[in-house]
């Protein structure tokens, strides 16, 4: 996981409001992953397309006032535990190996994740 300065956290912090807001109990985990601000977004259900795009476009303007780009990736629980594809597998095999669970916020010594 990256280390963030404090206005990266509070940038990242304030996505994952976002993503309260707009997801409600759907939102069900975000992990952390790679040295940039990736986030594996773990849902109950898959987003719409469109509603994936919005939260996409809302990255940008905190992307800007943080300095580095938040990356969402959006899976529901069933893709997760079940990918469709080889190349879908083959990202959350590269993920697992660093992905921490960020929200909601837990112990730093519970906060490794797993992806199998």
């Amino acid at each position: 996981m990256p280390s963030l300065t404090q206005r990266e956290r509070e940038c990242v912090d304030r996505f994952y409001a976002l993503l309260e807001k707009r997801l409600g109990e759907r939102l069900l985990e975000v992990r952390m992953f790679g040295p940039e601000l990736d986030l594996l977004v773990v849902t109950r259900d898959e987003p719409s397309s469109t509603e994936q795009e919005e939260l996409i476009d809302e990255t940008y303007p905190i992307s800007l006032e943080c300095g580095r780009q938040i990356s969402p990736h959006f899976f529901s629980e069933r893709k997760l535990k079940m990918p469709d594809d080889e190349g879908t597998r083959d990202f959350l095999r590269r993920v697992s190996a660093d992905a921490v669970v960020d929200w909601p916020a837990r112990p730093a010594s519970s906060a490794r994740a797993s992806l199998k």
